[in-house]
């Protein structure tokens, strides 16, 4: 007589799995399968069932029923057997998906900050220049400087020899352009560039930058040593095999095969912006918020704000709130900054007073604070935290009072609360000094914690 043998774990696993997509394919498919389809099908599903309710189960029982219920599947299951097919697999896949747009609307939502308005509390694109001294990095220090640090490597490679010179666009220093295949974004969707065209004895040398990245002052810097572009020699005459106007670069003599420079660009800050907290308490002034720009320069035009530019376009934004609706504002410059030789092309340096008092709470406010302080008084003196202080400019010039709406002051038609936002890096940001307020039904979440780069910033946002 044979010996029965009681059935193993994973096989119990296996026939209830094949029990389970019976199970599904009878309650989707009966009212398509025949009457003596749905009763194999219920009577494969029972046998099957009952089998496994047993204390003891056999091996070969288990298997005899888990085989009848496999071939009645094949023949009546339609798409929904066999359990390793594609219908499976997109079925799997639309459910991650469904999961991870449901996180991304209601909970936490991933953000890469491009610009450098919020520096040095958040980073946008940050250079890393090569001096001509050092070597630049071989193909695996590039790999691991870009999965470390997000770092995208640029170089201009000379194919001539002679001085080296930038040519002007249309007046400007770069040409609008998109990057393709295969450099565009995800090596497939087409994305804004920069295009920066350079000329050696006639030879035109083309890069191309993201059109975030503050190509401009890398290029005076390693040049120059200095910070504006435009302080360059304008060469305006025209050359054998050349038109139009350019900037020298350098006295240098390039040959072919140099490299003229060389850098990487550090991936700005990735974040995730929680969306759950602003549901159950107001945004506070201090809050690194994420807001969209859809309906800022219409929210303002309804308020009369008089703005000294439009936004004009529907993207995520990330500034401080320096201002809760009903806060009076106001930006009072030091007297002495206007006689002690301050450098003030990047914007006069105030003191941010919000409710008649300078604005606290956060390492931003007091840092930019301190920084205008020590400018008054010493305009060379170091800036070890790198806060530039704030710049009395556009609706905050010098002691003008800025009263932010609230939805029910008479003369708000709006019916809405108003904020008002600041980059923490003055002297580098568009923000609502230029195009006014943020209604308070833009402002989607708080920056919550950087997830990458990996560098002392990974972790929770102030």
């Amino acid at each position: 007589m044979k010996e029965q043998k009681k059935a193993k774990r994973s096989q119990k696993k296996g026939a209830k799995e094949i029990l389970r997509l019976g199970e599904k394919a009878l309650a989707y498919r009966k009212d398509l399968l025949s009457s003596d389809q749905v009763g194999k099908l219920e009577f494969s599903i029972n046998e099957l069932r009952n089998a496994l309710k047993q204390k003891l189960v056999l091996i070969d029982e288990l298997e005899e029923k888990a085989e009848r219920l496999d071939q009645e599947l094949k023949e009546s299951g339609g798409l929904y057997y066999h359990k390793k097919g594609w219908v499976e697999n997109i079925e799997m896949l639309m459910v991650a998906a469904i999961v991870v747009i449901g996180i991304r609307s209601f909970f936490l939502q991933p953000f890469i900050i491009p610009t450098n308005s919020m520096y040095p509390s958040f980073y946008g694109m940050q250079p890393n220049l090569y001096k001509d001294s050092e070597d630049v990095p071989n193909f695996v220090e590039r790999g691991v400087d870009k999965i470390l640090l997000g770092a995208s490597h640029y170089r201009l490679k000379l194919e001539s020899t002679g001085s080296l010179y930038l040519v002007l666009q249309n007046g400007g220093s770069f040409r609008p352009a998109q990057a393709t295949f295969p450099d565009g974004r995800f090596f497939i969707i087409p994305n804004r560039v920069k295009e920066y065209v350079f000329e050696v004895a006639g030879k035109e040398h083309i890069l191309q930058v993201p059109a975030e990245f503050d190509f401009d002052t890398l290029i005076a810097q390693k040049f120059a040593g200095i910070e504006n572009l435009r302080d360059l020699p304008l060469i305006v005459s025209q050359d054998q095999g050349f038109t139009g106007n350019r900037l020298k670069l350098s006295d240098t003599i390039y040959k072919t095969g140099d490299i003229a420079i060389a850098f990487d660009i550090l991936l700005g800050d990735a974040l995730f912006v929680d969306r759950m907290t602003y549901n159950f308490v107001k945004p506070k002034a201090g809050d690194p918020a994420v807001f969209r720009t859809a309906s800022i320069d219409k929210f303002n035009r309804e308020l009369g704000t008089p703005v000294r530019s439009f936004i004009g376009e529907d993207k995520y934004y990330i500034k401080r709130l320096v201002g809760e609706p009903g806060d009076r504002l106001q930006m009072i410059v030091p007297d002495s900054i206007f006689t002690n030789g301050t450098d003030v092309r990047k914007g006069t340096p105030g003191v941010l007073h919000r409710n008649n008092h300078p604005i606290t709470g956060k390492t931003a406010f007091d840092e930019n604070r301190k920084r205008t302080e020590m400018l008054a008084t010493d305009p060379n003196a170091e800036n070890p935290l790198k806060y530039p202080g704030y710049r009395a400019e556009g609706l905050l010039t010098n002691r003008e009072i800025l009263n932010v709406p609230q939805k029910e002051d008479p003369g708000n038609p709006t019916g809405l609360n108003a904020y008002f936002a600041m980059g923490d890096n003055s002297t580098d940001s568009l923000d609502g000094r230029a195009w006014g307020f943020v209604p308070e039904n833009e402002i989607i979440g708080r920056a919550f914690v950087v997830y990458y780069p990996f560098t002392k910033r990974w972790g929770f946002s102030n």
